[in-house]
């Protein structure tokens, strides 16, 4: 049910002033940024769009407008003449996850009636759920949409419960639909797992840019980046290297991406992803509070940063 590899985006949600619903201009406009510099599909309203602080009807509207600006993307004929345009599928995974299953099960019908090409559901992030929980929730919101692609979505920082891989096995005998895994967790030995219990057929997209490679090295289909929100071509590079077996040249990207990372104010993450893309002329506004604002001496750093990386990388392949 679908092919899913390679790099998505895991966009941000490009507010206006004052934290205002984003056009349609700026979303169309974002997601062109993104695809022309050679991800292969969108994942929209995750953590890092920050889907918590966004009402349900502004969380399909911005669905809407993504999965819009994918099609026109698909259907643009002059798409190929474009410098650095990438001739991938442009598939939209729209996250659908919620607190409570019956938003969720909004959410994902909204989805499929809008042509999104999957939908990514998290663990339900505030209350302890043990396995009989989960399963309710996940079986009744894929049978929901039965002939929709359903991705499981993991990240234990961030939940209060276990997706364990006999669990997600389970999951996947009872509905059909639900056809792959976003694992956001730093346990390589349990990404292992995962492909040793669900087998080849089943789509496993690493959600951890710091183990992006040893990700791909233990059989991940793609990657499903926050980095990529901003900085794609860090992530398109290492992708397109490991499926090359330039396993050196995979090796300096990730050793990039990493310092990257590490350059990144973690208190105010969101924040300078959004301030990179207005650097490189793609506006995207501000986070809602309470999540942290880059203060005015980060947004200098952050951009003479990014002038750095962008002149250092110019001779390679331009930002």
């Amino acid at each position: 049910m679908g092919d899913f590899k390679g790099v998505y985006a895991a966009m941000l949600t490009p507010l206006g002033e004052g934290g205002a619903a984003p056009s349609a201009r700026t979303v169309e406009s974002y997601c062109r940024f993104l695809l022309e510099r050679g991800v292969s599909g969108l994942f929209p309203l995750g953590t890092t769009g920050e889907w918590p602080l966004l009402r349900e009807e502004e969380r399909m509207r911005i669905a809407e407008l993504v999965v819009g600006s994918a099609k026109a993307w698909r259907d643009d004929p002059a798409r190929g003449a474009r410098p650095g345009a990438d001739s991938g599928p442009a598939k939209v995974i729209v996250h659908a996850g919620a607190d409570s299953t019956d938003e969720t099960v909004r959410l994902c019908r909204h989805a499929r009636g809008i042509g999104a090409d999957a939908v990514g559901v998290i663990c339900p992030p505030y209350y302890p759920l043990n396995e009989e929980a989960l399963r309710f929730h996940f079986i009744t919101a894929a049978r929901s949409v039965p002939d929709l692609p359903f991705f499981v979505y993991f990240i234990p920082s961030l939940v209060r419960c276990d997706m364990t891989p006999a669990l997600l096995l389970n999951l996947a005998r009872e509905a059909d639909n639900i056809v792959g895994l976003k694992y956001s967790g730093e346990s390589i030995p349990r990404f292992r797992e995962y492909r040793r219990v669900l087998g080849p057929s089943f789509s496993l997209f690493i959600g951890d840019d710091n183990h992006a490679l040893p990700g791909l090295r233990e059989g991940a289909d793609g990657i499903v980046s926050g980095n990529a929100s901003a900085m794609p071509e860090l992530l398109v590079d290492l992708y397109r290297s490991f499926r090359a077996g330039e396993d050196e040249a995979a090796t300096e990207a990730q050793r990039e991406l990493d310092d990257f990372i590490a350059g990144i104010d973690g208190r105010a993450e969101l924040s300078s992803f959004k301030r990179i893309l207005g650097i490189r002329g793609v506006p995207a506004g501000e986070v809602r509070r309470p999540l942290n604002p880059l203060s005015p001496d980060g947004s200098e750093a952050l951009a003479a940063r990014i002038r750095r990386l962008e002149e250092r990388n110019k001779a390679r392949k331009p930002l």
